[in-house]
């Protein structure tokens, strides 16, 4: 090898695994053009080099995903690379790997999509996007940054917490990899559990630091997502339970109705009432809900608050508070009647569930496309979330239907 063939040698394969596609000809000459401009100014040859691989890196083609169009042949070539990219940062986020590359390489992978789905969501790299995405979804953030009153929750511990929002990752893949229906994440008779959770929570019979699914007594008030602790922790104030956060995250993320922001300069709770004290919650709000520039956003709001009531700032269920039971009934803006956490579930079930799934197709298309859900993408959305019916109602199903829409695969 000459020094000029070594480089070449060289900088190819790694342009090639930057941009996660075969690099053109143009594309090496000019990396080795610009290493023949500056290997003079270097200190050695092995800095000389080190700069080409430096720019290759702040190139557009590493830094984002580009679908290029050129010539119908290298158009089409490119779309299978661009897919294979467009997969593997939606499913893993990470680059593709040998088999994704392999299919894009023989043109095939737009045909075999499906199958590749099913063996990147059974893959443990499927671990990053559930983490990364989950954290968004519903807002672990708010779990992790929360400031927790220990004086009053003394046992609420680090590990209690890391656990919490372990719980939901756990939770959410074992639903993904087992196939499960998508209605479990809104209410399932078994919780991701290891015992330093299940103690916390007051279940009994779990033993070890893993997690595993545990199947629960209804008594208990858990299954599903809207009764783990990262949610019920993270959309408190640490010290009390806080009904507005829970319901606005109800609504937003699992009903997808986004409320409107309040308006400016509203009051808070005002504890300086007379007798506020040993008004409950429920009554507390009713009270607030009487100013008129509180009425109307709170009316739509509030119902959907009030039956998370039996779970404390840190998550854990309880029918009393200082010795007064807990009034969590609630009559929604539908007019039907329910009664704590457990019946807002079933309503979920019985009148929203294309709601829910709806919600759950547009949270996960704006993560897969890489940009918010706009109007002109209502009719796709419907259409995802009718595939997603006929092929099992599962999470796994939502993934193989958005990987197919249009928006995603389109060449």
């Amino acid at each position: 090898y000459g020094t000029e063939a070594y480089t070449r040698a060289v900088i190819e394969p790694f342009v090639s695994r930057a941009f996660r596609r075969p690099a053109t000809k143009a594309e090496i000459d000019r990396y080795i053009s610009f290493w023949k401009e500056t290997k003079d100014e270097a200190d050695n040859y092995h800095q000389s080099v080190k700069e080409v691989l430096v720019a290759v890196l702040c190139s557009p083609n590493f830094l984002f995903v580009i679908d290029q169009e050129k010539s119908d042949d290298t158009k089409a070539n490119n779309a299978q690379f661009h897919l294979a990219s467009k997969m593997s940062y939606f499913l893993w986020n990470s680059p593709p790997d040998k088999t994704l590359t392999k299919l894009a390489q023989q043109g095939s992978l737009s045909e075999q999509k499906l199958d590749q789905v099913d063996r990147m969501l059974d893959d443990p790299k499927v671990w990053r996007m559930i983490r990364t995405f989950a954290r968004e979804w519903l807002r672990i953030d708010r779990h992790e940054n929360i400031q927790t009153n220990i004086g009053k929750y003394p046992d609420f511990t680090r590990f209690v917490k890391s656990d919490m929002a372990e719980e939901t990752y756990q939770f959410l893949h074992h639903v993904l990899k087992t196939n499960r229906p998508v209605t479990e994440l809104i209410d399932s008779d078994y919780a991701m559990l290891n015992q330093n959770l299940a103690e916390f929570y007051g279940v009994e019979g779990v033993s070890g630091s893993h997690f595993r699914p545990v199947s629960l007594d209804r008594k208990l008030h858990r299954g599903g997502l809207l009764s783990q602790g990262a949610f019920l922790s993270g959309h408190s104030d640490g010290s009390q339970a806080h009904p507005i956060k829970r319901a606005v995250w109800l609504k937003e993320k699992v009903l997808g109705e986004t409320p409107p922001p309040p308006p400016p300069n509203v009051p808070d709770l005002d504890p300086e009432t007379p007798g506020f004290e040993n008004l409950t919650l429920k009554q507390q709000l009713e009270l607030h809900r009487d100013k008129p520039s509180c009425l109307n956003c709170h009316k739509k709001i509030d119902p959907y608050g009030v039956v998370f009531q039996n779970y404390d700032a840190v998550g854990r269920y309880q029918a009393k508070i200082e010795g007064k039971p807990i009034d969590s009934k609630s009559v929604l803006p539908d007019g039907t009647k329910v009664d704590g956490i457990d019946e807002m579930k079933q309503y979920i079930l019985q009148n929203k569930q294309d709601e829910f799934l709806t919600a759950l197709v547009e949270h996960l298309f704006a993560w897969a496309v890489g940009r918010d859900v706009r109007f002109s993408d209502e009719k796709e959305i419907a259409d995802i979330v009718g595939r997603v019916k006929q092929d099992g109602n599962t999470l796994r199903s939502v993934f193989r239907q958005i990987v197919s829409s249009k928006s995603f695969s389109k060449q």
